[in-house]
């Protein structure tokens, strides 16, 4: 802590350098104790979750240490490109907006910028803020690692209105409000953390509760499903359907969002569909009413791509629609690559868009791979993703492994791809043609 008040621009025409002469003193001989009970106080006023009750609290400080006519508090925000929070006394004029470069907005920028303390006396920028003002003084609040958190402006309309007297004790509370203003981020931060962990907590249990926990047994096919969730938990989805006649519908898709919002589309979604094949409609028609549903329900700017097929067990045949989701990916027994592409846009975008289906013969041997754009957006530390190549790859690999283990395989490939957390969902499921 200096030990008088300092002048960043000692020299400078626009702030007068400091002589000898000094303001008078504006604080009694308890000023020490004094300062010790607000700083006590102020510590408190950490718990006070209100911007503006902390400001108050430290412009309520400053009248049990010094004199003043006008007062002044501003906060710099954590990034250091402005002052995010700002509160005045006695001044006619509002808080000024200050934004980083601080240099170029007057001497309270100065202060910001330099993080030096400025007493100005008979000078024009001691007026600005209060007409009349005589003597102005301009402390900064020094945080940890020497960074300027802000700072304490008062006005005297008395010439020499603060001495160094007056300047030493507004240091000292200056580095109490500082850690004052750094204790409230950080319990701020603490509850914004708790917060996101019992929504992300929530999220994940409601998503556990939709997505499916064992595969189906169906005759002539083998079939494996695989759900990894990012941190924030996405919305990826997938589920198998028993329909009449020996059918399955299967459903895989991506709802745009994280955490609760995206859970929640993913019910809705789920409620959606279920409904609509229980009513046994035809593949396009499921989409267009899904459609219609999300564009009626669901705020601008969320939509949901959508994979969703038929399957018939005996003829070994299936109808699909893609509704802007990855395209499922299909290997012959042969090694031959077909993409399942046809249909249209994601639910939700538009109000009646037109859907397309497409249709494909299994023959045995023949993998149907389905999956979310987290398996093939998997970057390396190169930026290369995994790809469709990387499926294609592994199912060509091994066609004598089971569905379970080509999905354990293609799950473990893309982890160990990836290097990190995954920054999406990642969904797989395998469906290969065993024949009857």
């Amino acid at each position: 802590m200096s030990s008088e008040p300092t002048n960043s621009n000692k020299q400078s025409d626009k702030t007068p350098a400091i002589d000898g002469q000094r303001p008078g003193a504006k604080v009694g001989s308890d000023a020490i104790e004094a300062s010790g009970v607000v700083v006590e106080t102020l510590q408190l006023a950490t718990n006070d979750r209100d911007a503006n009750g902390i400001l108050n609290g430290i412009l309520d400080g400053l009248a049990s240490l010094v004199d003043h006519d006008a007062a002044g508090v501003y906060v710099v925000d954590p990034s250091g490109k402005g002052v995010h929070y700002s509160m005045m006394r006695g001044c006619e004029n509002p808080a000024p907006d200050l934004q980083a470069p601080f240099s170029e907005h007057g001497v309270v920028g100065q202060v910001l910028e330099t993080g030096e303390l400025l007493s100005l006396t008979d000078h024009p920028s001691v007026s600005e803020g209060r007409q009349g003002a005589q003597s102005r003084l301009i402390v900064p609040l020094i945080g940890k690692r020497r960074q300027v958190r802000g700072a304490l402006d008062v006005w005297s309309d008395r010439p020499n209105g603060y001495d160094w007297s007056a300047a030493q004790i507004l240091e000292v509370y200056a580095s109490a409000v500082a850690a004052t203003i750094e204790r409230a981020r950080l319990s701020a931060e603490v509850r914004d953390r708790r917060r996101l962990d019992s929504d992300l907590a929530l999220a994940r249990h409601v998503m556990a509760g939709l997505l499916p926990h064992d595969t189906p047994n169906i005759q002539g096919f083998d079939i494996a499903g695989a759900h990894e969730s990012s941190f924030l938990v996405g919305g990826d989805y997938y589920e198998f359907m028993p329909l009449d006649q020996g059918r399955w519908g299967v459903v895989i898709a991506d709802v745009v969002g994280k955490g609760i919002p995206a859970a929640l589309l993913v019910a809705a979604t789920r409620a959606s569909i279920s409904s609509l094949v229980g009513h046994e409609l035809a593949v396009r028609a499921v989409m267009r009413r899904a459609n219609r549903f999300f564009h009626q329900s669901v705020e601008d700017g969320r939509y949901v791509t959508l994979f969703y097929m038929v399957l018939d067990v005996e003829a070994q045949r299936l109808l699909y629609v893609n509704a802007g989701h990855v395209p499922p990916i299909l290997v012959r027994s042969d090694g031959e690559v077909a993409l399942f592409e046809e249909g249209g846009v994601p639910l939700g975008m538009f109000e009646s868009p037109r859907y397309f289906e497409g249709h494909a013969a299994l023959q045995p041997g023949d993998t149907l791979v389905l999956y979310t754009d987290g398996i093939v957006e998997a970057m390396d530390e190169h930026g290369e993703e995994y790809g469709r190549a990387g499926i294609v790859e592994a199912v060509r690999a091994d066609v004598s492994a089971s569905a379970t283990e080509l999905c354990s395989k293609i799950m473990h490939d893309v982890r160990r791809f990836g290097k990190d957390v995954p920054a999406d969902d990642r969904t797989l499921v395998i469906i290969r043609a065993a024949g009857h």
